[in-house]
Order: C-alpha cells, then sequence, then structure tokens
C-alpha cells in the first residue's frame, strides 16, 4: 500500500474514534445540558431540591368522567343509604413543584370536575392543602406514613373521627429507597422509612386475599427488599379486612384505594373496628359481592390523581 493509502486509513480510523468517543459523552453531555437548563432527562424524570418525580401527561377529562361514572355505578348497584359515600384524590407530588414549570396533573381542575360530573349521594374531602411536597418520599412518589396528620385531621373534620400522630411509635428503617432510586443513590442521598405502631396496629389482625400467610398490620419482612413500602399491608393485594380486637365501637370502613391506601389504613384502626380495603386494580367491582356485604360502613374511595388520571385500570 502506497503512503496516501496509509494516510487515508489512518485519517479514516481517528475519525471513527472520534465519533465513537462523540457517542459516548453525548448521553453524559446531554444530561448535564439537560440539568443546566432545568429539563427532564431522556426518562422524564426531573427533581425539585431534593426531590425527584417525573413528567406526567396533562389532565385527561374523559377519564376523569370514567373514574365519575364508575364510583357512580358502585354507589348505585352496591351501596346501600346506610352507607356514608365519601371521595378525595391524593395530588401527585409534582403538583407541589409545579413551579419548575414542568408538566403535571391539575389537580384544582380535576376536583372541580369531579365535583361536577358526582351527585350529592358523595361528599368530597379535599386534601390539597393537607399535603406539601415534603409530605412524600424524596425517592418515591408516595406519601409519607409520618406526614399524614394533616390528612387524618381532614379526614376525621369530615367523617367524624379523630386520630392523632403523636398517639403512634415511629419506627424507622434506613435506607429506603424508592422508584426514583437510580438518581436518588447516584447523587449519594439517604433517607427513612417510618412506621407508625400503636397497640392497635399490634393488636390488628388482617386477612389478605393475595398474602394469606401475613396476618400483621405491618410486614416487615419487605423492608430490606427492593420493594420497601410493601412494608405496609404486604403490598398490592385485591381484597383486604383488617380487624381491632381493641376496639368494639361498631364503625367499620369500606375503602377503595390504591396503594397510598395501604399506608393510611393502619392510622385507621384507632377509629374503626374493622377496615376492608378494596383495590379495583386487581378485582372486578361485579365480583365484590362474593366477598362484602354493604350494609351502613363508612365507605371512602381514595385515589391518587395518577389513577384518576388512568381510570380504565379500575376493573
Amino acid at each position: 500500500m502506497n503512503k496516501t493509502g496509509k494516510r487515508v486509513i489512518a485519517a479514516a480510523l481517528i475519525l471513527a474514534a472520534a465519533a465513537a468517543a462523540l457517542i459516548a459523552a453525548w448521553k453524559p453531555l446531554g444530561n448535564l445540558w439537560r440539568e443546566a437548563m432545568g429539563l427532564p432527562d431522556e426518562n422524564g424524570v426531573y427533581h425539585a431540591g431534593a426531590q425527584w418525580m417525573e413528567v406526567l401527561p396533562p389532565l385527561d377529562t374523559d377519564s376523569v368522567s370514567a373514574f365519575a361514572e364508575k364510583l357512580e355505578t358502585i354507589q348505585s348497584e352496591l351501596l346501600t343509604e346506610q352507607n356514608r359515600c365519601f371521595y378525595a384524590v391524593i395530588p401527585d407530588k409534582s403538583w407541589y413543584a409545579r413551579e419548575t414549570g414542568q408538566q403535571t396533573i391539575d389537580q384544582q381542575a380535576l376536583l372541580s370536575q369531579l365535583r361536577g360530573e358526582l351527585d350529592e349521594r358523595f361528599t368530597e374531602i379535599d386534601l390539597s392543602s393537607a399535603l406539601t411536597l415534603d409530605s412524600y418520599y424524596a425517592s418515591d412518589l408516595h406519601w409519607r406514613q409520618e406526614a399524614l396528620g394533616p390528612v387524618l385531621d381532614a379526614l376525621g373534620e369530615t367523617m367524624d373521627f379523630s386520630v392523632k400522630l403523636d398517639s403512634f411509635t415511629e419506627n424507622a428503617y434506613t435506607p429506603f429507597s424508592g422508584i426514583f432510586r437510580e438518581y436518588f443513590l447516584k447523587n449519594d442521598q439517604e433517607e427513612a422509612l417510618v412506621y407508625l405502631t400503636s397497640p392497635d396496629t399490634e393488636a390488628a389482625v388482617s386477612d389478605n386475599y393475595q398474602h394469606p400467610e401475613i396476618s400483621a398490620v405491618y410486614d416487615t419482612g419487605k423492608l430490606a427488599t427492593d420493594t420497601s413500602y410493601d412494608v405496609f399491608l404486604s403490598g398490592v393485594s385485591p381484597l383486604i379486612t383488617v380487624e381491632n380486637p381493641l376496639l368494639s365501637n361498631g364503625k367499620e370502613l369500606i375503602l377503595f384505594r390504591d396503594s397510598f391506601g395501604s399506608s393510611l389504613a393502619p392510622l385507621l384502626l384507632g377509629a374503626y373496628e374493622k377496615i376492608t380495603l378494596i383495590d379495583l386494580r386487581f378485582i372486578f367491582s361485579s365480583l365484590l359481592p362474593e366477598y362484602v356485604e354493604f350494609d351502613g360502613q363508612d365507605v371512602l374511595f381514595l385515589y391518587s390523581s395518577r389513577v384518576v388520571n388512568n381510570s380504565a385500570m379500575l376493573r
């Protein structure tokens, strides 16, 4: 091969190496640029201070209407006149970081639409002012149980009960990292998962359709796993009943819920002697009469705005 040919090959190899280096550097350079501009990364994840979250789709009014229709169908076909009926929507934590300019689900518009579509049989409990960005885990989308004092106050004021967080004992597990753990750990952050116990939670007996082997309210074996939040009632399950043998006030609660309800329910055991949790993502509402007798219980529909905005997942 002559000198000219060798020079061409050498030049080509240099260009190829430069291109490979540029490709390898593109992702971190792109991330640095997005970080500097306050933009989400390629997965739609961004942060506000120590809090990590993701860009959400805009409010889907058709989904909200379908959610309202689902609630009214359940009310008409399953509940009785003796069932007091309440609903509350948990804002996504990105709602409390909307000053970042990232898209989130409009909580005010969502609630306004539900008020217009649900009839007088449903009593709204607005939790928007009962929560702040710090009410949620920094590395996860769920709320922190130890931050739910204002939520208990808002629920209790409307549903006629009183539960105070200072009556519970805090139990902390570290390190906890949720669905945003990749970002959280990369930035050398750490947080604890706190679960609250009381004589009521210690005495309560859980009957879990998905996990019949677990009868405790807190499944502490889940703490050291990648799904630590499942310490609350062992995670997802279509149907759970929890009974408190220390209480005999005759009050029962039926809680239609998503995963947020798992950490709230144990706090209500001082107000209700029996709580039935129903997750319509995993059981058809038409099957409920086979498992639940609706007769005079308080009924609370408690869902995150994410579920309301994607209500097709409810069966």
